[in-house]
């Protein structure tokens, strides 16, 4: 070999060693060990399904000739002979019964806040949060096309007046009010009587979608409900006169077919969240009240008993869930900040320049991270925010990091 090439390599060789040396010094004094914050986290294992909801109903059916002005709202609840619709003679007087109604409860409203005169005792804050909800709430429900609830409005409309009143820009709502009673009065008049009523023969939800599929299934069969009448359930025709459907129960039900294997995972009785995409109510607390498996291997039906109603609620027959088995939450942990040490699994942390091992209890173990328990006693322990160091070298309980 030629003293040139024996040259270029002794070259070649000292960058090598010359780039291993920058590497080691920047590893041990400008970065010795690289950390992560631990956060709160939650995971859960599940299966993913649509629901058909199965409910107790009645079809209330009317032959009045006129328009009707509803007087409970969907999802509300009516008792037996109680008024479900008004009967008028055109659609104006119906339109002007609904908007004296809510001229009836913003002069309540107002009302109540002329009462209001501690302002002390005013919490600013507390009124300021309300008028978020509320808006955050009516731009919730508003999106989709889906209809405001209108007790969001009066929530806002209250609390906008008390923050004008607290705050100077209002002593007073005399004007206004008497603005709105002048608007009532005027519709009363135009209004004039009610050409009849639509009565509910039964107390319950009153629910005014009407699909068909209110007798498809019913209520006393979902013990021996098999996967395939789940499948085939049809609707029947529905009748031009039907005006609304009455729920009488209170319990109701959402029937699922899964794998017989996923069906093991259930048991009768106990109580499950079912995780649902419906913004009101993204967890539903439902008892599993049937599990009908028809043999090993087939498909299983589970059915859900739910008591819980609301609008949005009241609007669905399929819905997108996922049935929940187990939920895990507590600290979220890198897997690779997790070491043992005299037989105790636990993690460095990085306290200050000092290094802290800190044992922790897995309750939970993924591909990349796991879920430890969190305690919340004053014994060390780990908690939420520490940095733990999920790279370093040589790293011991008490050592100072410069």
């Amino acid at each position: 070999m030629s003293p040139k090439v024996v040259s270029v390599l002794k070259w070649i060789a000292v960058g090598f060693i010359a780039v291993f040396v920058i590497a080691q010094i920047y590893s041990g004094l400008i970065a010795p060990v690289t950390t992560d914050t631990v956060y709160a986290h939650s995971s859960y294992k599940g299966y993913d399904t649509v629901g058909f909801v199965v409910r107790n109903e009645t079809v209330i059916e009317d032959t009045v000739n006129g328009f009707l002005s509803y007087e409970v709202s969907d999802g509300g609840r009516v008792s037996k002979g109680g008024t479900i619709a008004t009967v008028y003679s055109n659609s104006m007087a119906a339109d002007n019964r609904i908007r004296i109604e809510q001229l009836d409860k913003r002069i309540a409203t107002l009302e109540k806040i002329q009462t209001y005169n501690d302002l002390n005792a005013a919490d600013l804050s507390s009124v300021n949060d309300n008028i978020h909800t509320a808006l955050s709430k009516i731009t919730e429900y508003t999106q989709g096309g889906r209809v405001t609830p209108t007790e969001y409005y009066d929530i806002l409309l209250e609390n906008m007046a008390r923050r004008q009143i607290i705050t100077g820009q209002a002593t007073d709502f005399n004007a206004l009010l008497s603005r709105l009673k002048a608007e009532r009065d005027g519709l009363k008049a135009e209004v004039g009587a009610s050409g009849g009523a639509v009565i509910s023969p039964e107390s319950g939800y009153v629910i005014y979608t009407v699909d068909g599929y209110e007798e498809s299934l019913s209520v006393d069969n979902m013990g021996s409900l098999t996967a395939e009448e789940l499948k085939n359930v049809k609707p029947s025709s529905v009748s031009e006169n039907a005006v609304c459907k009455i729920v009488s129960d209170y319990e109701w039900f959402i029937a699922v077919t899964l794998p017989f294997s996923e069906s093991l995972n259930l048991k009768e009785d106990s109580k499950v969240t079912l995780m649902t995409s419906l913004p009101s109510v993204p967890e539903l607390t439902a008892t599993v009240k049937y599990i009908n498996k028809q043999s090993v291997g087939k498909e299983a039906v589970a059915v859900f008993a739910c008591d819980t109603m609301n609008h949005e609620l009241a609007q669905i027959r399929n819905i997108d869930i996922t049935v929940v088995y187990e939920r895990y939450e507590g600290l979220k942990v890198d897997n690779r900040a997790i070491r043992m040490l005299d037989g105790q699994k636990g993690v460095y942390v990085l306290l200050a320049s000092q290094v802290k091992f800190v044992p922790i209890e897995v309750i939970w173990s993924g591909e990349n991270y796991s879920i430890v328990k969190r305690e919340a006693s004053e014994k060390k322990v780990l908690r939420i925010y520490d940095e733990i160091i999920v790279k370093g070298k040589n790293l011991y309980d008490g050592k100072i990091i410069e």
